[in-house]
């Protein structure tokens, strides 16, 4: 062990010797080469759901949100609209938990949170926003997006695989005769997380309860830390 001489008041620190600097620095060498051996979580492991299409919303503030702009960086998807009465409001609670654990160790530019409303005649800008302060989310990190009815709906569905069954529409009613309308508040639709990579992969579905969100949290922070995996 090197000994470095006593120091007198007001005396400036002397560099530290070559030895305790190299040594220093194979710590911090081996600390991200154990960071990039560890494995992924089991739900990692597993071949992706699908592939999502590009898309392109607008978020609360009116700018631009999709595909392009989330590329390169994991995030996390789930669907709601704000004057839903029933599994909304948990889903958006457990939303802002999991926003609260990914603030802990998430840095500028990271893994984000993105909240696509299933009722876009209703969830204006300014409504969203509304709910968006209700619930606590911070915009650098959870975001939420609107799209015309018809668009909103394909990805939702044919992008996610996730449903919205309106009671209003009848089985083979078009699109277009519900478009303006709406949602019904009794209106099903997915109420879990998507996790997406950048690659834009759809990797797991997570539900909203705590064990799922910790599941969650930690995906995400595997995806951060290797990106392109």
């Amino acid at each position: 062990m090197t000994h470095l001489p006593p120091r007198s008041p007001g005396q400036p620190r002397p560099a530290l010797p070559v030895t305790a600097a190299l040594s220093a620095g194979l710590l911090v060498a081996l600390s991200l080469l154990a960071a990039c051996g560890e494995p992924p979580p089991a739900e990692l492991a597993e071949p992706p759901l699908g592939t999502l299409p590009a898309w392109s919303f607008t978020n609360e503030r009116g700018a631009a949100i999709g595909s392009k702009r989330l590329a390169g960086q994991a995030y996390v998807v789930n669907f709601l609209f704000t004057s839903c009465p029933s599994s909304c409001p948990p889903l958006a609670k457990a939303t802002k938990q999991l926003q609260d654990k990914m603030l802990r160790w998430r840095t500028s530019g990271g893994p984000r949170i993105v909240s696509i409303t299933v009722d876009p005649a209703s969830d204006t800008p300014e409504a969203l926003r509304t709910f968006a302060r209700k619930y606590g989310a911070k915009a650098k990190v959870w975001t939420f997006a609107r799209a015309p009815y018809a668009e909103m709906e394909a990805l939702v569905v044919k992008g996610f695989y996730q449903p919205i069954l309106r009671k209003d529409r009848k089985p083979g009613t078009p699109v277009a005769e519900i478009a303006d309308k709406p949602t019904p508040i009794d209106t099903a639709h997915g109420v879990r997380f998507v996790l997406v990579d950048g690659q834009g992969r759809m990797r797991a579905l997570y539900e909203k309860d705590d064990a799922a969100l910790t599941r969650l949290d930690a995906a995400l922070q595997w995806l951060n830390g290797h990106p392109g995996k």
